[in-house]
């Protein structure tokens, strides 16, 4: 029996997986802290547990599809055409495996739900990925005196058959999203009046409430589609741009997710520059952002590789650099620096290896190699293998700082192997 292990959009029956996901909507608005619940309005809970429950349909990149070929052996026993008597195998003749690999954004759980509309063949593919995206591998292997046209027939069938059932998903996930919002305003509502109820319930005992040890903040909620711009403090009264940290390190998780995944499969970045690079860490935040991450936007003093803005605010700065030696550094900060504006305070550096083997080499260098630029203020805490965050001078105010979170992502692959 042929495994079926790898067979994509076979498994879990999507229609059934989204009828699960809406049953959850109320035990996500239920699960929120009393006390935070009632200090947020039904907006505020709202936005928060769409954003939450949204289901990310999956999105292919086929213009960034990488192959390799390599050559092996292929058992032909179950080829009628090659074993037309029908004889007791294993009849190992030469092959050629060609491996596709292709890029993709989206929760990858759904590469095996079944759409409710689906063509009779289904791909085949190995998904490789996290929570936001990742690289679905493709292999086709045939004798090596095949047609070169069947490799190119069987690539195309796999490649249109994975086109046509992300598109069927897509329909049936982009229906369901639509309705989140009047499912989740149903669900703020019911419990909105259970808490009503058992209001009155005190209102009639008339027996002071003992405070709960340990209770938790009263604070805004965690938006993860919407850029949440913090109140002024309340000490000056001044308006602040600057985002919180929470939605910082928020933005700093999808590059560090992004960054784990190219250094996952190095193979099929390899060949792609800094502008394709940035552009995928431009869709992912995207993802996030809806649509307020941006490339090549004019800031400062020149173009940034990456902002994210809201109503003229700019919350995310960051440059992306491959590593091309010590003396890039100080360029690179520079260029950083000169992009802000006095209303920007939280950067990145994302730097790609592409060209040096010896990578610890370049992480021992890194924060020597920050620490000696002029404007270089302190070290931070970054908290993770790989990074390091930095306070500077801003580039033209020595009582404004801004805080630079430095990346430095590995994707050198040998020659042997690219």
């Amino acid at each position: 029996m042929r495994d079926r292990s790898d067979v994509l959009f076979h498994g879990s029956d999507l229609y059934a997986v989204l009828q699960g996901h809406e049953q959850k909507v109320q035990a996500t608005v239920d699960q929120i802290p009393e006390a935070q619940f009632r200090s947020n309005t039904d907006e505020q809970v709202l936005s928060h547990v769409v954003s939450e429950m949204t289901v990310e349909p999956l999105v292919i990149f086929e213009d960034r599809m990488q192959m390799k070929q390599e050559e092996g052996t292929i058992d032909v026993s179950q080829w009628r055409e090659r074993n037309p008597f029908g004889d007791r195998g294993p009849i190992n003749v030469a092959s050629i495996r060609v491996t596709v690999t292709l890029p993709f954004a989206g929760d990858a759980g759904l590469w095996k739900c079944k759409p409710s509309t689906w063509g009779g063949t289904l791909p085949h593919g190995s998904p490789s990925s996290g929570s936001g995206g990742g690289v679905l591998t493709l292999m086709v292997e045939l004798p090596a005196d095949s047609d070169p046209n069947d490799f190119k027939r069987r690539v195309d069938e796999q490649i249109k058959a994975i086109r046509d059932n992300v598109g069927y998903q897509k329909s049936q996930i982009d229906q369901f999203n639509a309705q989140l919002p009047s499912r989740a305003q149903a669900a703020v509502a019911k419990r909105r009046t259970r808490l009503g109820k058992a209001a009155d319930v005190l209102k009639v005992l008339n027996i002071p409430l003992a405070p709960k040890p340990g209770a938790p903040d009263v604070s805004q909620l965690p938006i993860k589609r919407k850029m949440v711009v913090p109140l002024a403090p309340p000490a000056t009264g001044e308006k602040s741009y600057q985002i919180d940290d929470a939605i910082y390190e928020h933005i700093l998780g999808v590059i560090r997710h992004e960054g784990a995944t190219f250094e996952a499969t190095r193979e099929t970045y390899i060949n792609l520059g800094e502008e394709d690079l940035r552009n995928i860490m431009l869709a992912h935040l995207n993802g996030h952002y809806e649509g307020d991450a941006k490339g090549e936007a004019f800031r400062g003093a020149g173009k940034t590789d990456v902002t994210i803005e809201r109503e003229n605010r700019a919350a995310f700065v960051a440059e992306c650099k491959l590593w091309k030696g010590d003396k890039q550094m100080a360029a690179a900060i520079d260029q950083l620096l000169g992009y802000l504006t006095w209303r920007d305070g939280k950067t990145a550096l994302v730097l790609f290896n592409k060209e040096v083997a010896g990578f610890a080499e370049i992480q021992a260098k890194v924060p020597e190699l920050v620490k000696a630029h002029p404007r270089f203020v302190s070290a931070l805490a970054a908290g993770k293998a790989g990074e390091w965050r930095f306070r500077f001078k801003s580039k033209d105010d020595d009582g404004r700082f801004v805080t630079v979170h430095v990346f430095l992502f590995n994707l050198f692959v040998t020659k042997d192997r690219r």
